[in-house]
């Protein structure tokens, strides 16, 4: 379908559809288009469309659940490292930023059966939230990180004397705007402590859409500037994620393949 000058949307033809998104891409700088992938796209669909917008001239695509500044240097800084089986073989968990409960039930399962089984600790930093086993709450920030780090917490002692300790972050520290500072936090935590670092995704697509480099080249200022937005599968986007795009100018397009797009 496509938004008629009344401001009706019509039913066309695909051949039709196609002829003005050709028309209105070629037209755009390539810095003004920004893909998104739907976070439970596969890893083909995600690459043809990087493909697609790369050979526009634009690197700006990223997939849903990741935020536009992911850490994504280094792979070991965005998966598990340690495995979902590892996480049994742990005397102690760092919970920061994510609850296994609601976001992942296998890594929840197998932490609360370590925590019974073997007497493991656990730690939580973040909101108040309900856990089904024992655990520690924290504190609800980068305070906190900051005195595990510095060792003047309470549980300090409990993590510099484990002995297979195992830290999990909640992949939501990308979307904040101390996210580098609360990395390096962390990596000194685990440096000190020898413990394994972790992030936790929760949608399906996104470790794929790292691997596959589906970074924005200019961040989170590419959605401000973009005049055409392809959507592949990326159903939770609303249009309040593209406010600052005039939707209601003939110069901003918004295609969309396999999405709906909620107001």
């Amino acid at each position: 379908m496509i938004r008629g000058a009344d401001g009706r949307f019509k039913v066309v033809s695909w051949r039709d559809t196609l002829a003005v998104v050709a028309e209105v891409i070629h037209k755009v700088n390539p810095e003004e288009i920004v893909g998104v992938a739907g976070k439970l796209s596969d890893a083909e669909s995600m690459i043809a469309l990087k493909d697609f917008l790369n050979r526009m001239g634009s690197n700006n695509i990223w997939c849903e659940g990741n935020s536009p500044n992911p850490n994504a240097d280094l792979r070991s800084g965005y998966i598990m490292n340690t495995g979902i089986s590892g996480l049994e073989k742990a005397d102690l968990f760092l919970l920061v930023g994510t609850q296994p409960r609601v976001e992942a039930a296998m890594v929840n399962t197998r932490i609360c059966k370590t925590v019974r089984a073997n007497n493991a600790k656990v730690g939580y930093v973040g909101p108040t939230t309900d856990f089904n086993y024992d655990h520690e709450h924290l504190g609800t920030g980068p305070t906190t990180l900051t005195q595990l780090e510095n060792g003047t917490h309470p549980f300090s002692t409990a993590l510099s004397t484990a002995k297979n300790p195992v830290i999990i972050l909640g992949s939501s520290i990308f979307n904040r705007n101390d996210k580098d500072a609360i990395f390096s936090t962390i990596d000194k935590i685990a440096k000190k402590s020898n413990a394994s670092v972790n992030t936790l995704l929760v949608n399906a697509a996104q470790a794929a859409a790292l691997d596959l480099g589906l970074v924005p080249e200019y961040s989170g200022k590419s959605i401000e500037s973009a005049k055409f937005v392809y959507l592949m599968g990326a159903d939770d986007v609303t249009w309040r994620s593209f406010r600052k795009i005039p939707l209601s100018s003939t110069k901003a397009t918004m295609a969309t393949v396999g999405s709906t797009v909620r107001t």
